[in-house]
């Protein structure tokens, strides 16, 4: 069954791309979609596979509906010029994963010491502040690390910060661990990430789609302080960022990001 699946999805991908695909099906509920440049050793075995992507599916993907194949194609191909794409695929990812036996979280080793930045220290007035009283013993605080420092694999954007409902984990992206990266920008991502915690994935109105960023969520982050000027700062930031996460080299100088 999973080969006969992966050859469907390679064919109506292949044929929806314009370039070949390997799909592989994996168990990763982390990652559920992973995408990499063939290796060598790959593109021998496959010499079609030149200029085409590796994709690894969480096997939940075997019973995709033709909509959520279409929109995996979208992401693909543009990611996260596709909203539609991006919103329809991350709900129903969602849905199915939460419909899985569920597992024993896996311990994490915090690491919120980073070379250069303490999660620890910049969080701290957010206790106090933004969410003072809503973390205690019925909902406990998030823990906070950093991720791995290794090279990145994102086509054209970059995830800055994670929230892990199920290990109650917030993990930021080691690339804003750089003295050129101001101490207020950390601060608004964790804000952002804690939030998620504070409050949870809601349906929408009409009872279809899931909404990580629902009403509740928006109108509590755009009163924070450093909210617009956050957004602005990743805008005029994220490609010079993402060069350096994809080398996993710091940035040259730290004139080359001004807060």
């Amino acid at each position: 069954m999973t080969a006969r699946r992966e050859a469907e999805w390679e064919a109506e991908l292949t044929a929806s791309l314009g370039y070949a695909v390997r799909v592989e099906f994996m168990r990763a509920r982390s990652s559920p979609i992973q995408l990499r440049h063939p290796r060598p050793e790959e593109l021998r075995e496959q010499p079609r596979l030149k200029g085409g992507w590796v994709v690894r599916l969480h096997k939940v993907f075997e019973q995709a509906p033709p909509e959520i194949r279409k929109d995996l194609a979208s992401w693909i191909r543009v990611g996260r010029r596709a909203p539609r794409a991006c919103r329809e695929l991350g709900s129903w990812i969602e849905l199915a994963l939460g419909e899985l036996p569920k597992r024993a979280p896996r311990r994490v080793h915090l690491q919120p010491i980073g070379k250069t930045h303490d999660l620890r220290t910049i969080a701290a007035g957010l206790w106090d502040t933004e969410f003072r009283g809503e973390f205690g013993d019925e909902c406990k605080a998030p823990g906070l690390t950093w991720g791995k420092r290794a090279k990145s694999r994102s086509r054209g954007s970059i995830q800055l910060g994670s929230y892990n409902s199920t290990q109650n984990l917030v993990r930021i992206h080691p690339v804003l661990d750089q003295p050129a990266v101001p101490r207020w920008v950390i601060r608004y991502v964790l804000f952002h990430e804690l939030l998620h915690a504070a409050i949870p994935s809601e349906r929408s109105r009409a009872g279809g789609n899931i909404l990580h960023h629902g009403p509740r969520f928006r109108r509590r982050e755009e009163v924070y302080v450093d909210y617009k000027r956050a957004l602005e700062w990743e805008a005029q930031h994220l490609p010079k960022l993402l060069r350096s996460a994809r080398a996993n080299k710091p940035l040259r100088s730290s004139k080359e990001l001004k807060g």
